[in-house]
């Protein structure tokens, strides 16, 4: 075999079971339907927007004032036959002739764009470039490595390159556009000038494309090759691109031939790969991927040490235990880790609020710290007030009276538009404000009143477009979980031309072009929108559809796409403003937020270097989340990478081939895993404990100046006591006297206005037994209650009896008759008012009947209003007084007892300081003994906490210490069922040729593909029904969610009984996997026969057009089934392990699938 970096084998990404363990079964689906078609409405375009912008253009245009919904399927938005109705709007603004000259170079991102880009003028590299590798020599500088840049590097690119030149490993963490891939092309300069080559690895067939033309523009097509598993060009080239699985089957092979010469020694192996001086690991926080993390695990572990390794991450918490294992496990690492933007990120919210509709705010603000925080004008409390206040106040907008007066609290006593209180009939704004009504909104249902605000305050979509057309934030890409959304979003904003004329045209020889090469893959019902500027982006649409969607943003020529999370980790199309319309997403658990990570990759979209000065992030308002939901994944910081480390059977074929069952064990516990359940937990333990110590130290100091305070704190608050105490009887003494002028202007009996408040209670009931009569007021307002006053009575014993010196009620004392028919005792400070005039003098017979009433109650009867005050004492009523009760339920014109204001300011002012000494005192004994602290000074506390909380985390992240053992436990439950079924041999664990086969196939489950593959019932398959076999076994992994689509094509007989053949097979290794506890492999399974008739009849020459009119499965989860049987196909054409009639039929079969709008395809 040549010493190319060819493969045996095309890899592809392993695809991860649902997570469900239910018990596959085999579905026969044999439905014959017409696919309902229908067209979307014709928008409406009445009334006028401002609507910007290509760069240097606006438009004044027709808006739509309200667009009809579009409630159409995606399947009938993939099939429909006509356009939709639009009219194509005309800018009013002359085209301008440098309209495009900002457009960038296309870039392609397919294999067959990638590779017949023209090689004319790129045969060479760039002269800087060129001179460089002209001269050569090992012995290079950072300076001549710069040197070949038009810009100076950043400190940390610098930095990077001059540690790779020193001859070690460099991880690079850095946001998204910083400019890791300079460092790449430094890196890959100084490799190929010390005469040595490059592998370049990337996560994504598309992301090996476009990497291809890259490195071709600025090294030469000469120097550069690929390898995906859609094609090999020039695998020799100085620089090869390809996947990163494609690299993990190289080093295997590698060690195989190794093991074939009988020489099992490091050299041979290096000697594989042995003029390789550097490994680009691009995206590797992909090691944290559950699905394919393990991959990058196995190239770190297996990659020749003579060879440094180059890794570059977006940003993780915990880039520094990826180069401390990388440092261990291969040779010296060093990370570089910035959080750096070229282009700063400028986070923004959108939200509706009356009358203005969208609105546009800072999502965060800056605190005098630096540090940044939630803007206080979004946070939830704030906003539910604001908005709950504007419901309630305009009870017309929807806000049914039922859903805040709170369950008839309310609704009793008084008329006249008033509430009653005690007989006195107010007017309810007089008692309960706005604020009282929120307040209790607040209190009584607070999620249902979320529910309610958040549902108003999500902005429309139209609207927030026009904002952002309005502050030149365009071209954008708004993120949409949905992709019926996605599309149905296009249709609505493409009736309004956001590009000029002649962009237009650029864009319709696009679409002309695709529509000659591929007619099948365009979206004529998304064209219009598409020729304004505007299209749609998602899974769900062929390849050639998304690949024309890429190209014409990066060409600056769409200013809007509505995309999927997928684009967020796939392609590079950087644009300068980021929507994100939800920040959560569903799981088998309910709805969980978006983790950090997850948000900045989509964020980090933001910003183009060189175009932009800022980019932007814009979070919406919509049902379920609101700006507390961002700032709370923001605040949360970056996500620890985590160790993806998996068994699999290709793992334990791949390891025994070429190892002992001990070195085996030596190679799982090299994985990233262990290293993080050994020495990563060991340095967060120690990390956590110096953490603690800090933060001990704080608290202490903080202890011991808090009880110093809290004593000086003591005399404050004595002093602040004592002073409110002399204005409190001043005031009182004051207004006793102005009460008695007052009733001494006419005879008694008289009507007054008792303040049942005058005791420092608000209680206005009989004692204990009447505390419910009534409520208790705030502190300070009085609660007034009419009376007849009959006259002066004896004190109660207890003011007569009391010892000298302390504080009484001044008297004299009254006896009267409140307008509850309770009898009274009032001290004078408790007249709070009377009825002047000789109307108030009441009648000389009620007041007869009053005072026999008084004569008549016990001494122990009477009972304090408030507990410890004699200044009103009351007890119930008699049915003889009770008739004189109704002359005072009239309203009346009282005389209020006047108060002398400065002297109310005074002790107002007296009793503010009293709360706030002792609120000051009480803080400091709370922080005396370690309670929480606030303010200046009490940094140091804060600061002890946040370094408590940092520790705590520490401790939460450190891996199960068991993780070896489990996954060895695992590796040998693998390696038993291996046994079983006749792939590993028993007493050597040599590999047979079953086992052959598994470690060559690339799939979800290895050992079942090739359990199939080697049983006779598919030696006499034609190559249409092997394509639709295939396709069978491989839709659990491709459509792995349960989708509820039909097909109308059912599969031919000789498919249905080579299922039924290898159904024994089957149920050996479904019982096999129970019994080892593996059971979540089990769902790899499933034969779905319900999507076998669309392969066959796409194997046997049927147009897509018929097998798409005859299903509701979306374009792009079609073309994926397709060409994920195709990849199968390929792989089986190569592999020497099976019979060759099966090969010449998988031959057969790729001659009928491989085609387009499928060929040569990649995601």
């Amino acid at each position: 075999m040549q010493a190319s970096l060819s493969s045996s084998s095309s890899c592809s990404s392993a695809c991860s079971t649902s997570g469900r363990h239910h018990q596959p079964v085999i579905v026969f689906v044999a439905l014959r339907r017409s696919l309902v078609r229908a067209q979307a409405r014709k928008p409406n375009s009445n009334g006028k927007a401002l609507i910007a912008k290509p760069p240097s253009e606006t438009y004044v245009t027709e808006y739509p004032k309200q667009l009809d919904d579009v409630s159409v399927g995606l399947s009938t938005l993939a099939s429909s036959d006509s356009e939709p109705d639009v009219e194509i709007l005309k800018p009013l603004v002359a085209e301008s002739d440098d309209a495009t000259s900002t457009l960038d170079e296309i870039n392609p991102y397919t294999t067959a764009d990638a590779l017949s880009a023209p090689a004319e003028g790129l045969l060479g590299g760039e002269p800087a470039l060129e001179a460089l590798l002209a001269e050569g020599g090992s012995d290079l500088s950072a300076n001549r490595i710069c040197a070949i840049f038009p810009f100076p590097l950043d400190t940390f690119q610098r930095r990077a390159l001059e540690l790779f030149l020193e001859g070690r490993s460099v991880v690079v963490c850095a946001p998204t556009g910083a400019g890791k891939t300079a460092i790449a092309e430094a890196a890959a300069a100084a490799t190929l000038a010390r005469g040595q080559r490059v592998i370049y690895t990337t996560p994504l067939k598309a992301l090996s494309n476009q990497k291809l033309f890259e490195t071709r523009r600025r090294f030469g097509h000469a120097r550069c090759g690929l390898q995906t598993g859609d094609a090999s060009l020039n695998t020799d080239a100085d620089i090869v691109v390809m996947t990163t699985e494609i690299l993990r089957n190289i080093m295997y092979r590698t060690a195989e031939l190794a093991e074939e010469n009988n020489t099992g020694n490091q050299s041979t192996r290096e000697a594989r790969l042995g003029n390789v001086g550097l490994i680009v690991l691009d995206e590797v926080h992909y090691l944290g991927d559950p699905h394919r993390g393990s991959v990058w695990e196995e190239v770190i572990i297996n990659c020749p040490r003579h060879i440094q390794l180059l890794c570059m991450s977006a940003t993780v918490q915990n880039p520094q235990d990826l180069g401390d294992w990388i440092a261990k496990e291969h040779m010296p690492c060093e990370t570089i880790q910035t959080r750096f933007r070229p282009v700063p990120l400028h986070w923004h919210f959108a939200y509706y609020k009356a009358p203005k509709g969208a609105r546009l705010d800072d999502l965060l603000g800056t605190l005098p710290n630096g540090k940044q925080a939630l803007n206080p004008r979004l946070s939830n409390r704030r906003v539910l007030m604001e908005e709950a206040r504007a419901m309630l106040a305009a009870p017309s907008s929807g806000w049914s009276d039922d859903e805040w007066v709170g369950g008839g609290r309310y609704n009793g006593g008084g008329g006249g538009g008033g509430r009653r209180r005690g007989g006195l009939s107010v007017p309810s704004s007089d008692v309960f404000d706005l604020d009282d009504q929120v307040a209790e909104l607040l209190e009584k249902d607070p999620q249902a009143l979320q529910r309610r605000v958040n549902q108003r305050r999500t902005p429309d979509s139209s609207r927030t477009i026009r904002l952002l057309a309005e502050n030149d934030m365009l071209p954008a890409i708004w993120f949409i979980l949905s992709r019926r959304d996605c599309d149905v979003n296009a249709l609505r904003a493409g009736c309004v031309p956001l590009t000029n004329p002649r962009e237009q045209e650029a864009i319709a020889a696009e679409v002309a072009a695709l529509r000659a090469d591929q007619p099948e893959a365009v979206r004529e019902e998304l064209v219009p929108a598409l020729l304004f500027g505007i299209a749609s982006h998602h899974a769900g649409q062929l390849p050639g559809w998304k690949s024309l969607v890429e190209r014409l943003f990066q060409r600056g020529l769409l200013r809007l796409v509505f995309a999927t999370g997928t684009l967020a980790a796939g392609i590079n199309m950087p644009a300068r403003t980021t929507v994100i319309s939800s920040l959560s997403r569903r799981t088998e658990e309910g709805p969980r937020l978006l983790p950090h990570n997850e948000l900045l990759q989509m964020a980090g979209r933001a910003g183009r270097r060189g175009f932009d000065v800022e980019g932007n992030c814009v979070v919406l308002q919509n049902r379920f989340e609101g700006a507390e939901e961002a700032w709370q994944i923001i605040r949360a910081g970056p996500e620890p990478l985590t160790s993806q480390f998996s068994i699999s059977y290709g793992l334990v074929l791949n390891l025994l081939s070429v190892n002992t069952l001990d070195q085996a064990r030596d190679f799982v516990s090299r994985s990233f895993g262990n290293y993080l359940s050994t020495e990563g937990n060991s340095r967060k333990e120690a990390e956590a404990v110096m953490l603690e110590e800090e933060a001990r130290g704080l608290v202490e100091s903080f202890k011991a100046l808090a009880t110093v305070r809290a004593k000086e704190l003591n005399a404050r608050v004595k002093e602040a006591k004592d002073e409110l105490r002399r204005l409190k009887g001043e005031q009182l003494a004051a207004q006793c006297v102005t009460a008695r002028q007052l009733l001494e202007e006419q005879p008694f009996p008289r009507l007054v206005v008792l303040n049942l408040a005058a005791g420092g209670s608000t209680a206005a009931g009989g004692g204990d037994r009447s505390r419910g009569i009534r409520g208790i007021g705030a502190e300070g307002k009085p609660v007034l209650m009419p009376a007849l006053l009959i006259g002066e009575v004896e004190p109660p014993v207890e003011v007569a009896a009391a010892a000298p010196g302390k504080e009484l009620p001044p008297g004299p004392y009254y006896a009267c008759l409140a307008a509850d028919n309770r009898l009274m005792r009032a001290s004078i400070s408790c007249v709070a008012g009377v009825l002047a005039g000789s109307e108030g003098v009441g009648s000389q017979e009620d007041a007869d009947k009053v005072w026999s009433a008084v004569q008549a109650v016990r001494a122990n009867a009477w009972s304090n209003v408030e507990a410890g005050s004699w200044a009103l004492q009351a007890t119930l009523g008699t049915p003889t007084t009770s008739p004189v009760t109704r002359q005072l339920q009239a309203r009346v014109p009282w005389t209020f007892v006047q108060v002398d204001q400065a002297l109310a300011e005074k002790v107002l002012a007296a009793r503010q300081s009293v709360k706030a000494a002792i609120a000051e005192l009480e803080l400091q004994r709370r922080m005396a003994t370690g309670g929480p602290g606030k303010d200046g000074w009490l940094e140091k506390m804060a600061r002890a906490k946040r370094l408590l909380k940092k520790a705590e985390k520490l401790r939460t992240e450190r891996q199960s210490s068991g993780q070896l053992e489990s996954t060895w436990k695992t590796f040998q439950a693998t390696m038993d069922i291996l046994i079983c079924v006749d792939a590993l041999q028993q007493d050597t664990l040599r590999v047979l040729p079953l086992g052959l086969l598994a470690r060559n196939i690339q799939g979800g489950n290895e050992l079942w593909l090739a359990m199939a593959l080697s049983h006779p019932a598919l030696h006499r398959l034609s190559g249409p029904a092997l394509g639709a076999l295939l396709g069978a076994l491989l839709s659990p992994e491709v459509l792995s969610k349960p989708v509820a689509v039909w097909a109308a094509y059912p599969v031919s007989p000789e498919v249905e009984a080579a299922v039924e053949a290898l159904e024994p097979q089957r149920q050996l290794l479904l019982e096999l996997q129970t019994d080892a506890g593996l059971t979540r492999w089990n769902d790899a399974l499933l034969v779905d026969l319900r999507f076998a008739g669309l392969v066959e009849a796409w194997a046997s020459g049927a147009s897509w057009s018929q097998i798409m009119a005859d299903s509701n499965l979306d374009d792009g989860d079609m073309a994926r089934l397709l060409i994920r049987t195709i990849d199968l196909l390929k792989q089986l054409q190569h592999n020497s392990h099976l019979l060759p009639e099966l090969r010449d039929t998988a031959a057969e079969a790729l001659k009928g699938m491989d085609r387009k709008p499928v060929a040569e395809l990649t995601f």
